[in-house]
């Protein structure tokens, strides 16, 4: 896939009016999807820190191949610590060769061949600057060298996940202080 075409599709994304209107499960799913088929990459998964960052909760896998949609997988930071000291440090990582990368290394033993991974094209996620979780790419079977083309979507298509989320905690909190206001209007009106 060309940068133009990297470049097209991000736009298309970024318009996107289901920002406002679709559940979240739904806005992450668009967008793992979308960005499997515009960039061509087999795996396309988006992760939260969880359980005071010491392990990635799976929001949403989209396989293309299969054309299949997954969650709820967990990755623990005890099993990849150099993995999860790199996300904490805010780097991305891009693995042309994810058995020998590294900061991936780590993976060989077990999530590698489990999934035919060869390749990994990891983005970190940050909300008000603090780490939530990554996005993550990659390639099965054959794999081709990461360009910066493909850095700069996976980045791109990171910064829609934080706009997805961010949308998400400001509509739970409008939901909340509706909430509220409604139980102070029955306690005032029972007085």
């Amino acid at each position: 896939m060309s940068p133009l075409e990297l470049q097209e599709g991000i736009a298309s994304l970024s318009r996107g009016a289901y920002f406002k209107e679709a559940p979240l499960d739904m806005m992450l799913s668009i967008l793992t999807e979308s960005a499997a088929q515009m960039s061509g990459v087999e795996r396309v998964s988006i992760w939260a820190l969880t359980n005071q960052h010491q392990e990635l909760l799976c929001l949403d896998l989209f396989e293309l191949s299969p054309r299949r949609h997954s969650k709820d997988q967990r990755i623990h930071a005890r099993q990849y610590p150099f993995y999860f000291q790199a996300l904490r440090a805010g780097s991305c990582i891009a693995a042309d060769d994810a058995y020998k990368h590294p900061l991936t290394a780590e993976f060989a033993a077990d999530y590698l061949p489990h999934h035919g991974v060869t390749a990994m094209l990891d983005t970190p996620i940050h909300i008000r600057g603090e780490l939530q979780g990554v996005l993550c790419l990659e390639q099965v079977g054959s794999r081709q060298p990461w360009t910066s083309a493909h850095g700069l979507f996976a980045q791109a298509v990171a910064n829609l996940v934080t706009l997805a989320l961010v949308e998400y905690e400001a509509e739970e909190a409008k939901l909340q202080a509706r909430a509220v206001g409604e139980q102070l209007r029955a306690v005032s009106g029972a007085r």
